[in-house]
């Protein structure tokens, strides 16, 4: 038998994937501190790994300083301990309560080891062993956040970044896919997976809070996904995070992707 296919741990804040072991290539996504990708091939001049993350299934390449290599038992021991998720835009982990050497920045939905609290300051444990403090307001489970309409508020004006998934820029599918992960519910990366696993609404179905509402060029396969906020709106990344409205009457009415609207489809609600 061969050798078993290696795992790795995300140790940086945002580690970015590019579609070719290079820094000059396209970015294609980012891993979050604390996810788990599936260690595939190196690089020939053994400098980055091609990694398919676990979560969702996107494959790109990322430097190996990122990584904390480890076997796929070690791989499963990190996710059955590290249950905690930044509920934060950002937060700074310190050395101390509050005070002392910033050990890292983490953003919204990394996911850590949370350990004791004390005060307003909860201890949590990093990929690479490290130990520090957040305000204990700062991470909790996952589906622990706010609603979804109170999410998106919260990001509203993040610019468009393409490849991004951190609340310093998100693209179109990175938006969605982050809100609904906030809230249990795992969907895949790029927007024509997100519609290709996703329940196409039945003729007179009526969207909900949470759907996703997918548009596309003529001819062309779907390019962009918004998520459904109930009644007409849709909140969605497009030159930044923002709400409109599939209602031509409503003066957020976005005549331009209106006339690309493929239609709204359910996500298949599972644990992230």
């Amino acid at each position: 038998m061969g050798r078993p296919s290696r795992r790795g741990v995300v140790s940086l804040a945002a580690l970015d994937v590019r579609l070719r072991p290079d820094h000059r290539a396209e970015l294609g996504s980012q891993l979050l501190l604390g996810e788990v990708a599936r260690l595939l091939r190196r690089s020939r001049d053994r400098r980055w790994w091609e990694a398919e993350n676990l979560a969702d299934g996107y494959r790109g390449w990322v430097r190996d300083w990122g990584m904390i290599e480890v076997s796929p038992a070690g791989a499963a021991r990190w996710l059955r301990r590290a249950r905690a998720r930044v509920g934060s835009l950002f937060v700074e982990v310190m050395e101390g309560r509050g005070a002392g050497s910033l050990l890292t920045p983490l953003p919204w939905n990394a996911r850590v080891i949370a350990l004791g609290s004390r005060g307003r300051f909860r201890r949590i444990e990093l990929p690479d062993g490290r130990r520090g403090w957040v305000p204990r307001s700062a991470v909790g489970s996952a589906r622990s956040g706010p609603g979804i309409l109170r999410r998106v508020r919260t990001l509203l004006g993040v610019p468009y970044f393409w490849g991004g998934r951190t609340p310093l820029g998100f693209d179109c599918s990175g938006f969605t896919q982050q809100v609904l992960a906030e809230h249990g519910v795992s969907v895949a990366r790029d927007a024509v997976e997100q519609q290709r696993h996703a329940k196409r609404l039945g003729k007179g179905e009526k969207p909900q809070l949470g759907d996703l509402v997918f548009f596309g060029a003529p001819g062309r396969p779907v390019g962009h996904v918004g998520l459904g906020l109930g009644g007409s709106y849709y909140a969605h990344c497009r030159r930044a995070v923002r709400i409109n409205s599939i209602d031509p009457d409503n003066r957020l009415y976005d005549n331009e992707l209106a006339a690309q609207m493929r239609g709204w489809a359910r996500p298949e609600c599972k644990p992230p």
